[in-house]
């Protein structure tokens, strides 16, 4: 009977979690987002008589930041705030009140907040799914020696692929079981082998 070739086994593609719909594909690009912000700008247009705040901004706005780009959007939150002053100095011809100009003053910094608290929110998404890349999946591990075969299909020690794929670091010891049976004596007190009291 034939010995089976290790070597020559598939390497087992860890798990990769995906990012979510509006990270990849056309709703993380840049020009998308512009026409996006422009449709709900007009769409907000029809809305001005009912005196509500813009929130279809709030899409296009969490989607720049999400994806990013926050500078893109503090720029899309200058030019949604403006839209409605915009619309006033086209289609009015009184002169803006005070109370308007409040008003687009309060939905810029309110904007500006979204897209702060969202870009914070994608980046820590992103770290998280970095790590769970790291850390998750399959691992073939050799059953005598325990290292580990990685995604280039090298075998490397346990502790060094924990160490190159995590931030843990390792220090080593002798637990009490492995002290007494090589060394042939029991631990010594106080020592690193020495079982905790319980």
């Amino acid at each position: 009977m034939s010995q089976p070739d290790f070597n020559s086994m598939p390497a087992i593609p860890p798990f990769q979690p995906q990012a979510p719909v509006f990270e990849r594909g056309l709703w993380s690009r840049a020009w998308f987002i512009v026409l996006l912000c422009l449709a709900l700008a007009a769409v907000d247009w029809e809305l001005i008589p009912l005196k509500v705040f813009p929130f279809v901004f709030i899409f296009p706005l969490m989607l720049a930041a999400w994806n990013g780009s926050l500078p893109f959007a503090f720029i899309c939150a200058v030019g949604l705030s403006l839209t409605r002053l915009a619309h006033q100095f086209v289609f009015d011809e009184r002169p803006y009140t005070v109370d308007e100009l409040a008003d687009a003053l309060v939905r810029f910094f309110v904007l500006l907040l979204l897209a702060a608290l969202t870009g914070q929110l994608g980046r820590q998404a992103r770290q998280l799914r970095h790590r769970v890349r790291l850390l998750e999946g399959i691992l073939p591990i050799c059953a005598w020696c325990k290292n580990i075969r990685d995604e280039h299909n090298n075998w490397v020690q346990l502790e060094g692929y924990i160490t190159e794929h995590s931030e843990a670091h390792f220090s080593h010891s002798l637990c009490p079981e492995c002290y007494e049976k090589y060394s042939g004596q029991k631990p010594p007190a106080g020592s690193l082998a020495e079982p905790p009291a319980k």
